[in-house]
């Protein structure tokens, strides 16, 4: 089941108008920051964002690659408290979330916006921390568009390992 999960999603930009239940996304969420984290700790958080003004704020970022943002149905915006290893804590999250909600009939993509600035020239960071009122102590991942996709793609083709595995060196 998981390697067909795996196999199966795709990143889409394209999602159909239908608000994604609460309840469904709070069940994904729940297990998405299962993940291993160092010391025990939980402090991956969320933001969903499904308010059409802030999408299409969020939209405007990038002068391409963000556009589709102002068309979705909910965004999930990744953090974590800032730590040795946040990014890697968050990525997990992230993947763990992506692959749960793809489970559930849902598809995502995935959009980094750890470093970088906005086409205005704003840190990401904190652009981010104005818009949503998040704390110093807190960096942001990713955004997660995530809804039902209304996009045809392509199937995944095989990778052949062998070319990829190096056994005890390089």
């Amino acid at each position: 089941m998981l390697k067909e999960l795996i196999n199966e999603r795709r990143s889409i930009r394209k999602y159909e108008e239908k608000k994604v239940d609460h309840e469904k996304i709070e069940e994904i969420l729940s297990y998405a920051v299962l993940g291993p984290v160092y010391g025990g700790t939980r402090n991956v958080e969320f933001i969903l964002v499904e308010d059409k003004e802030k999408l299409e704020e969020l939209s405007q970022m990038q002068k391409f690659g963000t556009l589709y943002i102002k068309d979705l149905p909910a965004l999930v915006i990744i953090l974590n408290q800032d730590s040795k290893y946040w990014i890697e804590e968050a990525s997990i999250a992230a993947a763990y979330l992506q692959l749960l909600a793809q489970e559930e009939g849902l598809n995502t993509s995935f959009i980094d916006v750890r470093d970088g600035k906005t086409k205005d020239g704003e840190d990401y960071q904190e652009y981010f921390r104005k818009m949503f009122n998040i704390p110093k102590d807190k960096n942001i991942l990713a955004m997660i568009p995530i809804g039902y996709g209304h996009e045809k793609v392509r199937k995944r083709e095989a990778v052949d390992i062998k070319s990829k595995l190096h056994y005890e060196k390089y």
